[in-house]
């Protein structure tokens, strides 16, 4: 594994800028050497903050979920980009896992209780710590906009009573389309999991987002995506994330050398 000590994850991030000069992200991770379904979480030259802007992801390695490839379900009624894309990426300190997602959409529709979350507009985490690659992820939040609120839910099976208290943003972005989403997280590890999670860890992991439910006629229309559009709710279905060292552009912010290349020259 790549070490901290030796090299560092250099990056140079392909962006959109909105009219008001704000980031907006676009899919980077094939610019690393990345397969299909991994993903790398690196240390950013600083603590973000968890203010629904994306400015402190600059340096991170983000992943687009933007075709049909990733519909667990809704297959004939996602009506393409416009209609409903997840753009996410991950980050990590000594402390806190941290995770971000710019939404587009053409209608946000939320629960109308925190309760009932997974009623509406939601993203959920489907984390395997263990990496164990067999049965239900242990770790499950879930991040929701109601009643013009940000919510952290636990869907966990061993639910925490303090990840509700982790810090979060979920801003309407109108860049990303009428009920378009920016939606930043910090949560603490130690309330997340037992395990020593440090750089040269992997886990299983994948996002999941999924449309409301409340305001269909037709169930059969609800959207969900995931990495292959496989239930995330086992976890052999979970792509791979890898905990790496820190991320950081060279002083011109040029991309001096793809992960690809920093891996190969290691293996």
């Amino acid at each position: 594994m790549l070490k901290s000590t030796v090299f560092s994850i250099i990056l140079y991030v392909l962006i959109i800028v909105s009219a008001n000069g704000a980031f907006l992200p676009e899919d980077n991770s094939t610019d690393f050497g990345l397969k299909y379904g991994e993903s790398i979480t690196g240390i950013p030259p600083s603590q973000p903050k968890i203010d629904g802007k994306l400015d402190d992801w600059k340096h991170a390695v983000w992943v687009a979920f933007d075709s049909e490839k990733e519909l667990l379900r809704g297959k004939g009624a996602w009506k393409g980009e416009d209609d409903l894309t997840m753009t996410w990426s991950t980050m990590y300190d000594d402390k806190n896992f941290y995770f971000a997602a710019a939404v587009r959409d053409d209608l946000f529709t939320p629960a109308a209780i925190p309760a009932d979350a997974w009623k509406g507009d939601t993203i959920f985490l489907y984390i395997d710590w263990e990496k164990l690659g067999a049965g239900t992820p242990a770790c499950k939040p879930n991040f929701a906009r109601i009643n013009n609120k940000a919510h952290i839910t636990d869907y966990s099976a061993v639910k925490n009573a303090n990840l509700p208290n982790s810090d979060i943003a979920i801003v309407p972005t109108p860049e990303l389309g009428k009920g378009g989403m920016i939606y930043e997280v910090a949560m603490p590890f130690e309330w997340l999991t037992k395990e020593n999670i440090e750089e040269g860890s992997e886990v299983g992991f994948t996002p999941g987002y999924e449309e409301g439910t409340d305001n269909l006629e037709n169930k059969a229309d609800i959207v969900f995506m995931c990495w292959n559009g496989l239930n995330p709710d086992d976890s052999a279905n979970l792509g791979t994330l890898m905990f790496e060292g820190s991320l950081a552009v060279n002083a011109a912010g040029k991309l001096a050398v793809t992960w690809g290349q920093l891996k190969g020259a290691i293996h």
